[in-house]
């Protein structure tokens, strides 16, 4: 006897929503957790301000605006471009890519294969504007679109699958 699925979607991730889901997956979904190291940067700016332009401060300041101008150009400029090239290259957006949930399990499908994880294994679900992002006990990080979700009609479903655990 097969289990049925209680809901089942299939969708390609575009560029938008992969980005998007990298994005929380690797920053966090909290601000103040996206902004830390920046903001330390800005920290070490000021205490070589407190300490004066003159000797050890100048030295902090120069410090403080390197690392700030490293950290905007990962995030803004070098990140968003190398994420690009991949999903260019290896063409994920022309991957149709699914998820079926049963009872206590779901299956994950991308390029004709499965994988099956339960609802235990899931560490959290990420809502974003236009993705959703599941996180596993194992660090595997799931991107799906949302706009493909929503089309199913049974969001509700999917969302309260993944919550009860």
């Amino acid at each position: 006897m097969t289990e049925q699925a209680s809901f089942s979607c299939r969708y390609h991730l575009t560029l938008e929503e992969s980005k998007e889901g990298f994005a929380l997956a690797t920053f966090g979904k909290k601000k103040f957790t996206r902004y830390l190291t920046p903001l330390l940067s800005v920290g070490i700016i000021i205490w070589g301000f407190y300490l004066g332009w003159q000797g050890i401060g100048q030295v902090y300041i120069i410090l403080g605006f390197s690392f700030l101008l490293l950290q905007l150009l990962m995030r803004f400029v070098i990140l968003p471009k190398l994420f690009s090239r991949q999903y260019e290259r290896y063409q994920y957006g022309q991957v149709e890519q699914g998820i079926d949930l049963y009872q206590d399990s779901a299956v994950l499908i991308a390029a004709d294969r499965q994988h099956r994880f339960a609802y235990s294994d899931v560490v959290r679900l990420i809502k974003g504007k236009i993705s959703y992002v599941i996180e596993l006990k194992d660090k595997t990080v799931i991107i799906l679109s949302k706009s493909a979700i929503e089309a199913t009609g049974q969001q509700d479903v999917f969302e309260s699958a993944f919550r009860k655990h």
